[in-house]
């Protein structure tokens, strides 16, 4: 199933649950009313904002569709801001005393913006029967901005988006919810005129796809998935839309959808590096739905408490395992997950993952198997978007998320999605930051065990110490491991260690630099034996016997990208794993 297809299948189920507009409809932030009489005089302006919080906040309406506004003058239909509906905006006045007040007033634009909305009405409206309607068409002939004033209107309103409310008496109704007013808006969608790649219906081809907002980096006016304005995109003389033939139904249907998705309070989005993840689940049952996506959610943002997380490792290996015991549980449900990226006015598709959630649970299993390592560096499997921030560069000790590479984020994601190896950029950048700014800290000693164990059929480096591993890298980085704790224990107070100075050489070509350190190391131990700490001299000494053991005599010159992986990770384990009989000094 295609993206659009997918998107236009979301949103025929949300709109049977009343949670998405009906077509022609978008959902859009309302804070005021005019409620208006069968004459069309104005009665009141009515509040429609919510007042729970600090802040008055604008009431999500479901609105006729938002028109396309860059700078030209087009107003929408039966509801706008305050300069096309009533023909005011906000100015600042002074008064006597110097103090500053927000009053009803006119720009530039301001007359010709409420002449547009009462033009394009009259034609409209000129028609209509319902009563609403020409009560709407009446207030607009009387209308005069000077009225805002005249009839003392909270100067809230003012730059605010407004729709009307007609009261003939037994109560006030949405003008733009009435019977005839929805068929206004939805007619035009009724003309057969072309085909649909996307339903396969005959139907009005879009010329101009939806504005998709809420993608991080993208404009915040919007940016389109699908677009053709210049002569190189488009074929066989077709302009615009019907390069991709993508009905008016169609396209308004998976705009919503997707917009739907990216919304502020939505929890089905997610940002990885610098793609913005939208997901959802398709299953018959609404309980089955909501469930996968609660755990897809919480799988890609692990909960902090232990009882939630241990709640979501279960249900994650009971579906993995294909033997749910919760009922609500199917493995066979569909599951959708897109990875979005800002493309100067449009955007990029990352990823595109339809599947199962059985499939979904058995790769995100995997991964956190992969991410397994002792010491644990975090008390649950992380966050996917969090492993990204061990590849960013550190300013004051904090990483900066802008300097993450740019593909990465899409090409974790994608890999975590379907189980395919992880990308070698994430062991390479995670390497180069190690050896710029020295740090060595479980993270990232997880994130080469997991790139390495996903992309080699060799020995699989083990999740704790592995004192039997004879790969030469492990092995000398567990050596370089035991000759720092030699230096800090006979040298405690030390400025620089060797892992500030050596790390970066040593992990590299250790052939040229593990000769002086074990040179040193032999003082180092000197010390420590003659001094309080024998007995950890001692184990140390022998230590580093075990260590040499399983190394050939000749050093590798140079290590691959992989071994130094290797390297990074035995020096991890050997530095943080403590045995009984070193504790004990």
């Amino acid at each position: 199933m295609t993206i659009l297809s997918a998107l236009a299948r979301l949103y025929d189920r949300m709109q049977d649950a009343g949670d998405a507009p009906r077509l022609g409809y978008s959902n859009e932030k309302i804070s005021f009313a005019v409620v208006i009489d069968a004459e069309g005089n104005p009665l009141r302006l009515a509040d429609k904002r919510s007042h729970a919080g600090k802040k008055p906040e604008a009431r999500v309406m479901a609105v006729p569709e938002a028109v396309k506004r860059s700078s030209g003058i087009k107003p929408n239909l039966l509801w706008d801001k305050t300069a096309y509906v009533l023909g005011v905006i906000a100015v600042e006045e002074e008064d006597e005393d110097g103090n500053k007040r927000v009053m009803p007033g006119q720009g530039k634009r301001t007359a010709a913006e409420h002449a547009a909305f009462v033009g394009t009405h009259r034609d409209l409206l000129a028609d209509a029967n319902d009563p609403g309607l020409v009560a709407l068409r009446r207030f607009l002939d009387r209308w005069r901005p000077e009225t805002f004033v005249e009839l003392s209107f909270n100067t809230d309103a003012l730059d605010q988006n407004i729709v009307f409310e007609f009261d003939d008496g037994t109560g006030p109704g949405f003008v733009h919810e009435g019977q005839d007013a929805v068929g206004i808006l939805v007619a035009p969608f009724e003309v057969k005129s072309g085909l649909c790649l996307v339903t396969g219906d005959n139907a009005p081809i879009e010329r101009l796809h939806p504005k998709i907002k809420g993608v991080m980096g993208a404009q915040s006016s919007g940016a389109s998935l699908v677009s053709f304005n210049n002569d190189a995109y488009e074929s066989f003389g077709k302009s615009q839309g019907d390069n991709a033939p993508v009905s008016e139904r169609a396209a308004f249907a998976y705009g919503t959808a997707l917009n739907a998705l990216l919304a502020r309070d939505s929890k089905r989005n997610l940002r990885v590096g610098d793609t913005t993840v939208v997901f959802w689940a398709e299953a018959p049952k609404p309980e089955t739905t909501n469930l996968a996506e609660l755990l897809m959610s919480q799988t890609f943002q692990p909960p902090d408490d232990d009882a939630e997380f241990t709640n979501l490792r279960a249900a994650i290996a009971d579906v993995a395992s294909g033997r749910p015991t919760n009922p609500d549980l199917d493995p066979t449900t569909r599951v959708y997950m897109l990875g979005l990226a800002p493309n100067a006015a449009r955007l990029s598709v990352r990823f595109w993952y339809p599947g199962t959630f059985g499939e979904f649970a058995c790769h995100v299993a995997r991964f956190w198997e992969d991410l397994r390592i002792e010491p644990a560096p975090w008390k649950g499997p992380p966050a996917v978007w969090s492993l990204l921030y061990e590849t960013a560069i550190r300013v004051g000790g904090r990483p900066k998320a802008e300097t993450i590479p740019p593909l990465l984020g899409g090409q974790v994601m994608r890999s975590v999605l379907t189980g395919q190896p992880l990308p070698r950029t994430l062991l390479s950048t995670v390497i180069a930051r190690t050896r710029t700014d020295g740090e060595i800290n479980g993270r990232r000693a997880a994130i080469c065990k997991a790139v390495i164990n996903r992309t080699t059929r060799e020995e699989k480096i083990h999740v704790s110490l592995d004192v039997d591993n004879t790969n030469p890298a492990y092995r000398l980085g567990r050596l370089f491991a035991v000759l720092e704790r030699a230096q800090a224990a006979a040298l405690p107070g030390l400025n620089a260690t060797i892992k500030d100075r050596y790390f970066a050489a040593a992990s590299a070509t250790p052939a040229r630099v593990f000769p002086l350190l074990v040179k040193n190391a032999t003082h180092h131990l000197a010390l420590l034996k003659k001094g309080d700490n024998g007995g950890l001299g001692h184990w140390l000494e022998k230590e580093l016997g075990t260590i040499w053991l399983g190394l050939e005599a000749d050093m590798p010159r140079s290590l691959p990208l992989e071994d130094q992986g290797r390297f990074i990770t035995g020096y991890y384990h050997q530095s943080w794993t403590r045995t009984t009989k070193e504790n004990d000094q």
